[in-house]
Formats: structure tokens, sequence, C-alpha cells
């Protein structure tokens, strides 16, 4: 199943606006014709380590949910992830997975696919 993420300030944008609503823990988003729902759940972003360090766990550049993280015995904080002797600068958010009218993970097809970019784009900021 493909994970989308999204940035906590993105999603929080968003709520404040009035562009999405949270019920529990699916994000619900209003597109004028039935709407799109994604199942969210608490990630990172793995943006560098800190310190010049290499990295061991070549974690630059992917995205964990919380839980991966505290199973590799990781610790997050605000933008920080430790992992051993290492940490990681993060960016705190979501990963999101696109559920149907159930709630259940569904798979997107082309058109699927095409509905939830269309859905993007309506919360996406106007440029004049």
């Amino acid at each position: 199943m493909p994970r989308i993420f999204m940035s906590q300030g993105v999603v929080d944008e968003w709520l404040h606006m009035g562009r999405v609503a949270l019920d529990g823990d699916l994000l619900r988003i209003d597109t004028g014709s039935g709407g799109t729902a994604l199942f969210i759940n608490p990630a990172v972003y793995f943006e560098r380590v800190d310190g010049g360090d290499g990295d061991p766990f070549e974690l630059v550049g992917s995205v964990k949910t919380s839980q991966e993280v505290a199973q590799s015995g990781g610790e997050h904080y605000a933008t920080s992830v430790v992992l051993g002797d290492y940490a990681y600068t993060v960016k705190p958010g979501f990963v999101a997975i696109p559920v149907g009218q159930d709630g259940t993970e569904t798979l997107l097809d082309g058109e699927g696919w095409g509905k939830l970019l269309a859905a993007f784009q309506t919360l996406a900021p106007r440029i004049a």
C-alpha cells in the first residue's frame, strides 16, 4: 500500500483554513463531490544526521511512523530522533493511507489517484 507523507505544518494549515476535518484518525478532504478520506498515522521524515556524521542506519530521505521509530529503539522529540549514538533532524507529520467510505484501506486505480490528486490540488494555496 503506498504511503503519502504530509508534514504537520501542512496539515495544521489545512485545518486552520477549514479545508480539511479530522475525524479520529481520518483526515477528511471535502472536494465538493463526495470527498476523500485518508487514515493518518504519526510519522517523521528524516532530513539529515546532526553533527556531520555518516548515516549508519541509512534513514536520511526516508519516512518512518512513530511506531517504527520506537521499534528500532529510537526516541522522537519535536524535530529530532535519537537512535543509538546518532541524532537526526526530522520533519514531523503523518503517513496517510487512502481509505474507502467504510474506513478500510483501499487500493487506488488510475481514476482513484486522479481524484486524490484533484483533492490535494484543491488544498494547494492559490497563486495569483
